[in-house]
């Protein structure tokens, strides 16, 4: 009898993780140290009993007080730490999934968010900095979620808990610019989630019971990697103050001073570190430099740095939010492979990865393909279905499996069998490890009285740095007000730093938007002065 054909494509090691949820694997570490610390943030420190005790709490009080259970979505909105952290395990423990958005988000664009991923509830770090009274959602306060009952009505450990959540339940929603005009939600499993967390605690190398920074935005998944892996593997999560977050230097010394161990920065960040006079070579307890989301270059700087302390390892990740973690590349001076553009690697537990050409036939190793992922990662999909139907789409060598489509280019590097990544098939850029959709930007510049047309696209600096552009048409309003107006609505990372004055927009032979060609001939700074009041529509 002649074998099944296996699937084309290559694919991670098959293991059985033995959990269904990550509230597993933390149940496992506050049992065995309970008394060891969890959470670290400016004057305060939660150990892992304490931090159990106030996601019981919150799980208990979600599903009394407000009715939050299985097939929900909670949003928070608020900062990192140990409060944030119990609100969201204890919004897991009450069977929903979690939503994070950050504070300093405009509140429109917070609304956008809430009607678009229809959130049964919001938990406010302040409870007056969103009118909640049109969408008819309720809130509550974040202080109040955690707050102990003065009655002592918390009752027994795992009281508030809902059943245990299913592997195919949604344990989280991250929203990102959307190529629609709005951002858009995706919807991430327990199953990827379980996964990707046993595979970082067990299967990647950093160890367990680390000191971890948490320092990626709450909107960026990589810090659903912080969180749970460090919780999942008796690590501490160290929490800085906001301003220590947007300044490197003053991180840096954040991480010499409290010894951290584990750090996950983009390229960007990295390069930005690489430059100061403190760096990361000054941190002795440093073993780990995790980074994602952008293109990983190990410059020269880099690499001395890497030669000089042998005892640090940096590792390129890459994963979609769609997928969350796909696979991953470890370097350091001691393994001997360091170079300037290194892969992304060798797949993670339990995924697989196809190269397919524009008819979606496989190509050979050595050639380059679109990038589809399957395996336990492929999120639920999108908040709107219309978006889920042409991005997840049926794997056609696997009956009954789905695959994203990333619109990633790849090739499988014969040397070493690993995944290497060559740009984008459309017009996706990331800025400081976020993804921007340029449409949606343009959407917001259209709506300036004077604005004919609008384009925004990447620039990359002589440091390797991505920065936003746009191009402008027309009458529009000088920069300062174009900007103010644009912060007023969307995230910092999605307004352009520089503008530029054109005739008219590039166009292909088809008539089409040369992005390539952006900002074209003839184009100048816009001006910074105030001419004749615009306003927005």
């Amino acid at each position: 009898m002649t074998a099944p054909t296996p699937p084309p494509g290559h694919a991670g090691p098959v293991v059985d993780t033995g959990v269904s949820s990550v509230l597993e694997l933390i149940d496992r570490e506050v049992a065995a140290h309970p008394g060891a610390p969890a959470v670290r943030e400016p004057g305060r420190e939660v150990s892992y009993a304490e931090l159990d005790r106030l996601a019981d709490t919150v799980a208990g009080r979600l599903g009394s007080d407000f009715g939050i259970g299985r097939g929900d979505t909670v949003l928070i909105a608020a900062r990192a730490g140990a409060d944030f952290t119990a609100a969201v395990l204890g919004t897991l423990r009450a069977g929903a999934a979690y939503l994070p958005v950050d504070t300093t988000y405009p509140p429109e664009r917070i609304e956008q968010i809430l009607r678009a991923s229809s959130a049964q509830l919001l938990v406010l770090a302040d409870p007056e900095a969103l009118d909640t009274s049109a969408s008819g959602t309720r809130a509550t306060g974040l202080a109040a979620l955690v707050a102990p009952d003065p009655a002592g009505g918390a009752g027994a450990a795992g009281a508030g808990r809902g059943p245990a959540p299913a592997p195919e339940d949604a344990a989280y929603v991250i929203f990102s610019s959307g190529s629609t005009g709005r951002p858009k939600g995706i919807v991430q499993t327990h199953r990827c989630l379980a996964n990707f967390i046993s595979w970082q605690v067990d299967g990647s190398g950093l160890g367990r019971g680390r000191r971890v920074l948490q320092v990626a935005p709450l909107t960026f998944d990589v810090s659903v990697q912080e969180v749970f892996y460090t919780l999942a593997s008796g690590g501490c999560l160290y929490v800085p103050e906001p301003h220590v977050r947007r300044d490197p230097r003053d991180l840096i010394d954040f991480v010499i001073d409290e010894r951290i161990e584990v750090v996950d920065f983009p390229q960007s960040l990295i390069d930005v570190v690489m430059a100061l006079p403190t760096s990361f070579e000054h941190a002795p307890d440093l073993r780990h430099i995790i980074s994602a989301g952008e293109t990983v270059r190990v410059t020269e700087a880099l690499e001395g740095l890497l030669t000089r302390r042998p005892d640090i390892t940096l590792h390129n990740h890459y994963g979609p939010a769609e997928n969350h973690m796909v696979a991953s590349h470890s370097m350091s001076a001691a393994a001997g492979n360091l170079e300037p553009r290194p892969p992304v690697g060798s797949l993670v537990w339990n995924t697989y990865v196809y190269l397919l050409d524009e008819q979606g036939v496989p190509v050979p190793d050595g050639e380059v393909g679109e990038v589809y992922i399957g395996g336990v990662g492929v999120a639920l999909g999108y908040t709107d279905p219309e978006l889920s139907r042409t991005a997840f789409v049926p794997d056609p060598f696997r009956p009954g499996e789905r695959l994203y489509r990333t619109r990633d280019r790849g090739v499988w590097r014969a040397a070493d069998r690993t995944l290497g990544l060559l740009g984008r098939m459309d017009d996706l850029i990331k800025i400081r490890g976020n993804a921007v959709e340029p449409r949606e930007v343009e959407a917001r510049l259209a709506d300036f009285a004077g604005v004919k047309d609008a384009a925004a696209f990447p620039v990359v600096r002589a440091d390797g740095a991505v920065e936003l552009h746009a191009a402008l048409t027309g009458d529009p309003p000088p920069a300062p007000e174009l900007r103010r107006a644009l912060l007023a609505v969307l995230p910092d990372y999605m307004v352009p730093v520089r503008w530029w004055l054109v005739d008219g927009l590039p166009v292909s032979p088809n008539g089409k938007l040369d992005r390539k060609a952006l900002p074209g001939d003839g184009a100048r700074p816009l001006s910074l002065v105030p001419h004749q009041a615009k306003s927005s529509r």
